[in-house]
């Protein structure tokens, strides 16, 4: 077998800071602005004039943020998009289908067809609205353009250049009222020490530097496997693979394609056991062909546990293209999502939870375990699979996202068999902590008092599913079956 790689800890690359823009707290006035500009661009003015061929009709407005039903010119959502940089800073009625809404244009994102309002307020009553008021493109009816706010319009004009200046920034400043942007600076009495300053930023440094080396594993409750290989032929190899694969109670399984699911391309299917990973080529090897030899028959076994991670579109590729369905799955995304309604009273979360979080939550692991590359999965080009040889790093991360899920699946099963371990030490002491005329009177198949107390008290109660015991004391129902 070649291509044996050691499951070590690579390097990480520095993130690329995401795209953000908000008003910032305190609007540094012109000339502090041009204080603070690097020396190659102090010439620059970044006072922008309100006479500007849109804004002129604007110039003296300085009304406050009011609508009593006066004149207002009006546009459409198309319109305002038009005007680019020039709309920020207008005061506007915005027409929406939930009703309108008064404000100052702060941001409009093309891109997600998005128009954010600052210094919101509702024209029919005139009160105002805390932070930002967000309407996507489609809810927008009609814009009347009332006027222009010129402090807005200077300090977000101002922002936007130094965003073109000096890049992005990766955080947004939250909006808030001025009473409570006294309160803040009122509360602001101690000063952070010069040194401590200058170790957090040679830490962050140090962190952030590219050949910087991972902080160690946390030790693990399971045996982690050490090695991959790739098998990309059918011979010995392939077999002794198989068969080391089917010797375990419990193995992880990862699919990596081309948009996985009915209509994609499987590319790579990676086996993690307690010693070693494999990675097998399905562009080389072909999946029939595979599936045939071997890999079919240990994806359908029901005596072997196969861990995964989000298995819809898994199941979807191989039902509809390789007529085979997966058997004793456990599905570590489906189970996060079981705890969650276990833990808020069947409420179903809004969002489903990525690999990484819950390898970060339960194992505290770090990006620079399951990422030596510094590179999430979502700036890979998915391309980059069907390249051969397959890169080293590639490997490694097809490695590392399969080697902690059985891990993940013990952590995540202890926290299920929360409600059953609280109710075998009741069960425990039920008999034990009693005196002997007490234990003559219980008859063996009552449910005990605690016993029902404890199921009143947990958020999902376990016995009001099942037969009662008075019912019948003899006969239960098996396994599996239907109650």
């Amino acid at each position: 077998m070649d291509g044996k790689q050691t499951l070590g800890v690579g390097s990480a690359n520095e993130m690329t800071n995401s795209t953000s823009r908000k008003s910032p707290e305190k609007t540094p006035s012109l000339a502090e602005s041009e204080a603070i500009l690097p020396a190659h661009s102090a010439s620059c003015n970044l006072d922008v004039p309100s006479a500007l061929p849109f804004h002129a009709m604007f110039e003296n407005s300085e009304a406050p943020l009011e609508y009593h039903g006066g004149e207002g010119r009006d546009f459409t959502i198309e319109e305002i998009v038009e005007l680019g940089d020039d709309s920020l800073g207008l005061k506007v009625l915005l027409m929406a289908k939930q009703g309108p809404c008064l404000g100052v244009i702060n941001i409009i994102l093309t891109s997600c067809k998005k128009i954010t309002l600052e210094k919101v307020c509702n024209p029919n009553t005139g009160k105002k609205m805390l932070g930002l008021r967000t309407f996507f493109f489609r809810e927008v009816v009609n814009i009347k353009v009332l006027g222009e706010d010129q402090e807005a319009r200077q300090r977000l004009l101002k922002d936007l250049y130094f965003e073109k200046q000096q890049g992005k920034k990766l955080l947004r400043k939250k909006l808030l009222p001025m009473h409570l942007q006294e309160a803040c600076r009122s509360n602001m009495h101690t000063e952070v020490p010069p040194d401590l300053i200058q170790q957090l930023v040679c830490e962050e440094a140090a962190e952030d530097k590219p050949g910087s080396p991972a902080p160690p594993l946390p030790p693990g409750r399971l045996p982690r496997p050490s090695k991959w290989v790739i098998i990309d032929v059918i011979d010995e190899a392939y077999k002794k693979a198989i068969s080391m694969i089917c010797r375990e109670m419990v193995i992880a399984v990862g699919f990596t394609g081309l948009k996985i699911g009915r209509s994609g391309t499987l590319v790579w299917v990676t086996f993690a056991t307690s010693s070693m990973v494999f990675h097998f080529d399905m562009a080389k090897i072909g999946p029939a062909e595979a599936m045939k030899e071997g890999l079919g028959a240990v994806l359908q076994d029901g005596s072997v546990v196969k861990v995964v991670h989000d298995c819809r579109a898994i199941e979807d590729l191989l039902h509809h293209q390789l007529n085979i369905n997966l058997k004793n799955v456990f599905d570590t995304q489906a189970a996060e999502i079981y705890l969650h309604l276990l833990n808020n009273k069947e409420a179903i979360p809004l969002l489903v939870p990525t690999l990484p979080s819950l390898l970060y939550k339960y194992l505290q692991l770090s990006p620079l375990h399951l990422f030596p590359d510094g590179m999430e999965d979502s700036k890979i080009d998915e391309s980059l699979w069907l390249e051969r040889p397959l890169a080293e790093p590639l490997g490694e991360r097809l490695a590392r996202e399969v080697a902690f899920l059985r891990e993940l699946r013990l952590e995540q099963l202890d926290l299920m068999l929360v409600d059953l371990r609280q109710l075998t030490e009741v069960y425990l002491g039920v008999l034990r902590d009693k005196d002997s005329l007490t234990v003559k009177q219980l008859e063996p198949h009552i449910i005990p008092a605690e016993v029902q107390r404890l199921g009143k008290h947990r958020s999902v109660n376990t016995l009001e599913h099942g037969i009662p015991f008075t019912q019948h004391p003899k006969t239960f129902p098996k396994r599996g079956s239907n109650v």
